[in-house]
């Protein structure tokens, strides 16, 4: 005769190291996810590493919206006073593409709020 409940047993004790050992990955990361949101450090390296970070996700975007990438070149030819008209005429018509653009700038964006808040 042949214990056909040991398989069964061999499962659950399987599935039970497997559970223990991704719990333990799970509270492995989750300093490393609290780490990741410790403040910005106001540094030049920091500014360097955001700049760094964002740039092939804006080159990305420039890249599949040549139209967008053409109108911020156009845009800075123009005397400053024409740049905000000229720039809100062109974000109505092209909403999506501005969407893109500033999700790619967020590590950059994160930085300027982080370290230069505007002064009211």
């Amino acid at each position: 005769m042949t214990d056909t409940r040991h398989p069964a047993r061999w499962t659950r004790r399987i599935g039970a190291a497997a559970a223990v050992t991704v719990g333990i990955g799970l509270a492995a990361g989750v300093p490393a996810a609290t780490a990741s949101a410790a403040p910005i450090q106001c540094s030049p390296q920091a500014r360097a590493a955001a700049v760094a970070q964002a740039a092939p996700a804006i080159a990305g975007v420039l890249a599949r919206h040549p139209d967008l990438a053409a109108e911020l070149a156009h845009l800075r030819t123009l005397p400053k006073n024409q740049r905000r008209a000229e720039l809100k005429e062109f974000r109505t018509t092209h909403r999506e593409e501005f969407k893109e653009l500033r999700q790619a700038r967020t590590p950059i964006r994160d930085y300027r709020q982080a370290c230069h808040p505007k002064r009211r």
